[in-house]
């Protein structure tokens, strides 16, 4: 019998196999090259402003070089079209004036209740790994009229711009 095998049989290989699982477990969700590279072909963001990542949350703050919304990211100026155009490429960003980003995650929830209820979860689970500065600026953005609601369903990620402040504020959930 060979070494592995009365390793196997030993019963010593699955404590050795569960804590190589427990090491990627403690992993991140995105670093921060990684976000900063895919927000960066919808927004014009500058500098990182905060960065935090786990295992179960990423939260990130960038200041704005311009406020607006880059063609790569679909701008809708309603829920229902908001909910098309995910459908069609998983992401979308959505601008109503007058409407705060908090009041249309709020009409999401009530039109599609999954997809609103993701977007809500993860904007909670992604408030974990937020400073106090940054949560009091994704609370602000929320809340701000002229802010734009964006969700990128493939990784996750709900993102307010906020043209007032000049920051994007993005969270994400476990997933």
């Amino acid at each position: 019998m060979t070494r592995l095998a009365g390793h196997i049989r030993a019963g010593r290989l699955v404590p050795l196999a569960l804590a190589c699982l427990g090491l990627t477990g403690a992993c991140t969700r995105e670093d921060e090259a990684a976000l900063r590279a895919r927000l960066a072909e919808w927004f014009s963001i500058a500098e990182t402003l905060a960065f935090q990542a786990e295992r179960d949350c990423a939260a990130a703050m960038f200041r704005l070089s311009a406020a607006d919304v880059k063609s790569q990211m679909p701008l809708v100026s309603g829920v229902r079209a908001m909910l098309q155009q995910l459908d069609r490429q998983g992401r979308a960003a959505l601008d109503m004036r007058g409407v705060s980003p908090d009041e249309g995650l709020v009409a999401l929830v009530d039109i599609d209740r999954p997809r609103g209820m993701a977007m809500r979860r993860a904007a909670l689970e992604g408030r974990v790994c937020m400073s106090a500065p940054m949560e009091d600026a994704f609370l602000r953005a929320l809340q701000n009229r002229r802010g734009v609601l964006a969700w990128d369903a493939v990784s996750g990620t709900i993102i307010i711009l906020d043209p007032d402040s000049g920051l994007l504020v993005v969270a994400m959930g476990a997933g």
